[in-house]
């Protein structure tokens, strides 16, 4: 009888165990469930966290070019900024004559953010060559962005024969840089105003002798621009290499943006032919803005 009762004994503890253990594992599973449907409800939340600030950003980034652009001009669409492309016609800079021979530059037109495009016609010294390059430049880096030559130089050509042989590509640039063509570019004085405020462009020169060559040549050059208003401020400064054979250089005057207070300063430089006379005259360009850095 004793036996028989440890026995009943021990089994009705086994079942109290077995028991237990079942409900402790119901919990345990319900709490992991409870806990995978919380991640889950987490997932979701973070995923659609993400999306609304991926939504944000894309807002911000409209709402940004929205108001980088003039607000006083409706935004051109490039399908009517390609219609307009034309060739460009020739600024002439300076008075043209037999005793130089000249780089020829063809203006085509600033985007909202600083870029302006042009052509040149650099000059032939006696290379019975035609010299051609399309450029972008951002005038606010002075950096150019974008410059195309033809791999080839031809005997002879033209801007009206360059640009109806390549004007897909040229018209492919001025879109992706934002060029917005305008007729008619002038070249304003060293002396302008601008928003009723006066602005003058002074360069300096500092000049060596060339033993090699015996005439004096342009070490370095130093450009400013000052107003009465704002101050003054350095936009270009440029110590020339050991070859060099510029024997001068002087700003031949701006040309202003449409769109926003800076202007492209055109610098003239005459240099020694590298066969002698005559002596070439070519420019190159310097952005600067009408409002920032300036210092009284």
């Amino acid at each position: 009888m004793n036996k028989l009762l440890k026995i009943k004994q021990l089994s009705i503890a086994l079942l109290l165990i077995a028991i237990t253990s079942c409900s402790s594992e119901t919990k345990n599973n319900s709490s992991e469930n409870n806990q995978s449907g919380s991640q889950s409800n987490e997932q979701v939340t973070e995923n659609s966290q993400k999306d609304e600030e991926l939504k944000l950003a894309e807002q911000k980034t409209e709402e940004q070019k929205q108001q980088n652009e003039d607000p006083t001009q409706d935004p051109v669409p490039l399908e009517e900024i390609s219609q307009n492309y034309s060739i460009p016609t020739e600024l002439k800079y300076c008075v043209q004559n037999d005793e130089y021979l000249f780089d020829k530059f063809y203006p085509i037109g600033w985007s909202k953010d600083g870029h302006f495009a042009y052509i040149k016609e650099p000059a032939d010294e006696a290379a019975g060559l035609y010299f051609f390059e399309f450029v972008i430049q951002n005038m606010i880096s002075d950096k150019i962005v974008y410059s195309w030559k033809p791999e080839d130089d031809p005997d002879e050509g033209s801007v009206k024969q360059m640009w109806k042989d390549y004007e897909m590509l040229f018209v492919e640039k001025l879109n992706k840089y934002g060029i917005i063509q305008q007729k008619n570019i002038k070249l304003e004085g060293t002396e302008f105003t601008k928003n009723n405020k006066k602005f003058k462009i002074i360069i300096e020169n500092d000049m060596e002798p060339n033993e090699d060559f015996g005439f004096e040549v342009v070490k370095s050059t130093d450009i400013s621009i000052k107003s009465p208003d704002l101050g003054s401020k350095q936009v270009y400064n440029y110590t020339e290499k050991e070859y060099n054979l510029c024997v001068g250089r002087i700003v031949q005057g701006v040309i202003m943006s449409p769109f926003e207070d800076r202007v492209a300063i055109m610098v003239k430089s005459e240099s020694c032919g590298y066969e002698g006379p005559p002596n070439v005259i070519s420019q190159f360009l310097v952005g600067t803005n009408l409002t920032e850095s300036f210092k009284k």
